[in-house]
């Protein structure tokens, strides 16, 4: 387990610490991590965002909208041609997705 117990204050200048927010806003990690890897000098890797790690959830919430939209009682008022074309698009999105997973 590592010991935490030592702190470390920091001095820098407005524009060093413009260029720490910038390298922070870039690796996505936080400051503490950044500052132990780079004492380390090991590589820093940037995080992946969560929609690259997994779009699934995303996808199910996009899915499952339309899904209520075209069983709406309003939707009956679109042309069956148009509900058909939705529910398309949707299962046509979850197989992108799918596809996009499998690449990873």
């Amino acid at each position: 387990m590592r010991d935490n117990s030592c702190s470390l204050s920091v001095r820098m200048t407005d524009e060093q610490y413009q260029r720490l927010c910038r390298y922070l806003a870039i690796t996505r990690l936080p400051v503490t991590t950044y500052f132990r890897k780079l004492i380390k000098e090991t590589t820093i890797h940037a995080r992946m965002p969560r929609q690259k790690i997994d779009p699934h959830p995303a996808v199910n919430h996009i899915y499952s909208n339309i899904r209520q939209i075209a069983r709406c009682p309003r939707a009956r008022e679109l042309a069956p041609e148009q509900i058909a074309q939705l529910e398309f698009l949707a299962d046509k999105l979850c197989e992108e997705c799918f596809l996009l997973s499998t690449q990873q």
